[in-house]
């Protein structure tokens, strides 16, 4: 059959499907969010099939385009009222229904021969996705915040359990692996994109889940079950360590899944030394935190931790793609993350409304951040960057950073510019 064909059965297909979903709405017998999962569920099926109904990823991307105009058009037009209720009824802002055609095709692309990546990422997507959010709307008692919502820990439980069958069960029935090696695949994959579900928003998650569970999942397959051992320990350490210590921290749930999420990407991709590094800034900040008197504690959301990890994973990445050697990118990250804490440091200071920055304390917590790297290859001289550049870079920051008062956000993009133009400068000298 043409593939043309194929893409107009398609829209028939899903134009029945808004069309059933929204009858449904608008004559009470579906809430707005049942609708809305009917859809999404039913998308995701659909979509299901495209490894063995599709040859070119060419068909896709055009379906995917196709499909955003039409969900623009239904968002956007007196069509909202009648076909869009299918997705539209609901009150809070998501981009989600836009990101789902995207994620789709981008996903398509991505596992040209790897069909059955392409199947649990979607699966991931369809149902976890869909488990979680009727779970918690349904029986959410328990409530974490994030930037942009407010999210159940019955929510993200319902989403791990179905994540863990949507992974196993596929890799079980269509793969060779074994059950243990299984076993842990499904876990590790199952914790990291409940992290990531949890600590999105406005729909986000629609393209985060499907391409960051791709990604895992065709890394991790072709480790030992060993490896993947270790890398399933340190998740779940690190998950107890922020939920024990989540009294003596400001992160709240939506920052502290980011946390997670930095902290295991830290570990998988630059090693212990990169943990490590990491942890010296969560040790801080937790000191900082029992130090501080109550009114003067903010509660943190995902932008800081954003601000935070760009730079350095940014250095890791290089590392992974080749562009740098692996123990460049190890140093690129500590580097990042020494002028990151010693900005942190006088961004504190200006929070308690002190007239000057302090910078002593800065340089000690900047060696202790740098200290990991001696098992890495690199020579004392390879720290005068950051120690000569960090000072400075505080100083500016401090009287940059503006009055307490201004958007919170201002403050970590001004905090994440200048760490990134510390560490290209520091990696330039290293790399020289």
């Amino acid at each position: 059959m043409p593939e043309s064909i194929t893409i107009i059965l398609i829209l028939t297909l899903l134009g029945i499907l808004f069309w059933l979903s929204s009858l449904g709405v608008n004559s009470g017998k579906l809430s707005a969010e049942w609708a809305r999962k009917t859809v999404h569920i039913g998308m995701g099926l659909i979509c299901l099939t495209f490894p063995w109904i599709f040859n070119s990823a060419f068909s896709v991307q055009c379906l995917a385009i196709i499909a955003m105009f039409t969900l623009l058009l239904l968002r956007y037009s007196k069509l909202r009222a009648s076909v869009g209720t299918a997705l539209f009824a609901i009150e809070r802002l998501s981009i989600g229904e836009l990101l789902f055609p995207i994620a789709v095709a981008w996903l398509f692309t991505l596992s040209a021969d790897k069909p059955l990546l392409y199947a649990i990422s979607l699966l991931l997507l369809t149902l976890a996705d869909s488990a979680g959010a009727l779970a918690g709307s349904r029986y959410g008692k328990f409530i974490y915040s994030t930037t942009a919502a407010k999210k159940s820990l019955e929510g993200s439980g319902a989403f791990f359990v179905t994540a863990f069958f949507c992974t196993a069960l596929p890799l079980h029935f269509f793969s060779p692996l074994g059950l243990f090696h299984i076993a842990l695949l499904a876990l590790t994959i199952s914790l990291f994109i409940t992290a990531v579900e949890g600590a999105c928003g406005h729909g986000t998650d629609n393209l985060l889940i499907p391409i960051g569970s791709f990604f895992l999942l065709d890394y991790y397959i072709n480790l030992a079950g060993s490896a993947i051992l270790i890398r399933s320990i340190a998740l779940l350490v690190l998950l107890a360590l922020l939920l024990a210590t989540h009294r003596k921290h400001s992160l709240n749930g939506g920052a502290l899944l980011t946390a997670l999420l930095f902290g295991f990407s830290a570990f998988t991709l630059g090693g212990i030394p990169s943990l490590l590094a990491s942890l010296v800034v969560l040790g801080r900040h937790i000191q900082v935190q029992s130090q501080m008197a109550k009114k003067h504690i903010v509660i943190h959301s995902v932008d800081v931790l954003v601000a935070i990890a760009l730079v350095p994973l940014a250095w890791l990445t290089l590392g992974r793609q080749g562009v740098i050697s692996y123990s460049e990118a190890q140093f690129g990250f500590i580097s990042a993350l020494a002028i990151t804490l010693y900005l942190l440091n006088v961004g504190t200071q200006k929070h308690l409304k002190l007239r000057q920055p302090s910078l002593w304390i800065g340089f000690i917590l900047s060696l202790l951040v740098l200290s990991p790297s001696l098992m890495l290859d690199v020579v004392w001289i390879d720290y005068l960057p950051t120690l000569l550049t960090g000072p400075l870079l505080a100083w500016v920051y401090f009287y940059w950073k503006g009055n307490a008062d201004a958007p919170e956000l201002n403050h970590w993009l001004k905090l994440c510019f200048l760490v990134g133009l510390s560490s290209i400068s520091t990696m330039f000298f290293v790399l020289s």
